[in-house]
Parts: structure tokens; C-alpha cells; sequence
């Protein structure tokens, strides 16, 4: 039976939540209207009140993917701390979500992509570009405090740091999450850190 119909945009919240769920479940090639509808409990038709499509549906959600990624890294620039911890926090927080909710942004990413629908595939790298922007941009507040090398190759840096955690994310959920991600992180941030800091002579 459906649900008592809700407002505009808590219903819209609603779709988008369960798309991601069910993005993760079975992969974005074979989630369908029907699908997501059944897992709000609303009929397809519902659905289609608020979405033309499920491309559309997908495109909301890389936009949610969006917001919560900047937002992390947002938050994290306003504690005061030195960037590579900034960045250490920015990870950390990023894995913790991906252990409460089974990879949110980085594996729904992952599977957006391999939809292999090319507007989503356009957009999802505008938002990777926008990110590893922004870690970018940590890295080379690191380099004005003497934090980070000033030899180091910042785009390449950033780009290997998300990467990273993709990498991890991607194997953790292959491995059907047996392994404890926050622990592999810690081994993996150690090996970068090393590569980027500023050792003094």
C-alpha cells in the first residue's frame, strides 16, 4: 500500500535516498522506477510526479553526492588545524560515512559511471575535478606553512589522495566489506603523508 502522500520535497529526499540504497545493492544499470518506487512504497506513477526519468533521478543524486563531499571539506577548513590534519580528518570522515552507509558517495560514484550514460558521466567528473580542487587547494595551504613539500606536484597529490580512498572503497565493497576500511585507511594516509610532507634537515 503507498504511503500518504507527502510533501514536494521531503518525497524528492525520499527517491533520492532510496535510489542511492539500491545504487549499492544491485548497481545503477539495474535500478529501475519500479524499484525505487517499491522501496519508498509509493507507486511508479508517484515517482514520475517528481522525475521524468531515472536519469534524472541519478542526476539529483550526484548533486547530493556534491554538497556532501564539499561539506566535509568545508567543516574541516573552519577547526583551525594544520592542513594535513585537515585533510587526515577530511578521509577519516569520508571512510566513517562509507562504514555507517556502505560507501555513499565514493561507490555510488563508482556505479554511476559505469551506467556509461555520458551527461552522468560528464557531471560525475565535474564534481571529481571540483573536489580534488579543493584537496588541492588544502595541499598548497600545506606548502605556505611549511607543512608540505614545495617540490611536490599539488594536482598530482590531490588526484592520488582521491584515488586513494576510491581505491579503498572500491575494494572494501568488493570484498563484500570484510575488512576493517578505517584500519587500511590509517596504513594508506601514513604512506602519504610520508611522500608529502616537508622533512626537516
Amino acid at each position: 500500500m503507498a504511503r500518504k502522500r507527502q510533501n514536494t520535497g521531503v518525497r524528492r529526499v525520499q527517491i533520492i535516498d532510496a535510489a542511492r540504497k539500491l545504487v549499492i545493492r544491485y548497481g545503477s544499470e539495474h535500478v529501475t522506477v519500479n524499484r525505487i518506487a517499491k522501496q519508498v512504497g509509493i507507486s511508479e506513477a508517484a515517482i514520475y510526479r517528481h522525475f521524468k526519468s531515472k536519469r534524472d533521478i541519478l542526476s539529483l543524486l550526484i548533486d547530493h553526492i556534491e554538497d556532501n563531499l564539499i561539506k566535509d571539506i568545508t567543516e574541516a577548513k573552519t577547526e583551525g588545524q594544520s592542513p594535513l590534519e585537515m585533510l587526515d580528518k577530511i578521509m577519516r570522515s569520508h571512510i566513517s560515512a562509507i562504514e555507517r552507509r556502505r560507501g555513499i558517495s565514493f561507490q555510488v560514484i563508482a556505479e554511476i559511471v559505469s551506467f556509461g550514460d555520458k551527461n552522468l558521466n560528464r557531471k560525475v567528473l565535474s564534481v571529481i575535478n571540483k573536489y580534488v580542487s579543493l584537496l588541492k587547494d588544502l595541499l598548497a595551504e600545506g606548502v605556505r606553512s611549511g607543512e608540505v613539500r614545495e617540490d611536490l606536484n599539488l594536482e598530482t597529490a590531490a588526484t592520488l589522495l582521491f584515488g586513494m580512498i576510491q581505491g579503498l572503497v572500491n575494494t572494501w565493497t568488493l570484498s563484500n566489506y570484510k575488512f576493517d576500511s578505517e584500519e587500511k585507511y590509517a596504513a594508506l594516509w601514513r604512506t602519504f603523508r610520508e611522500v608529502v610532507i616537508k622533512h626537516q634537515a
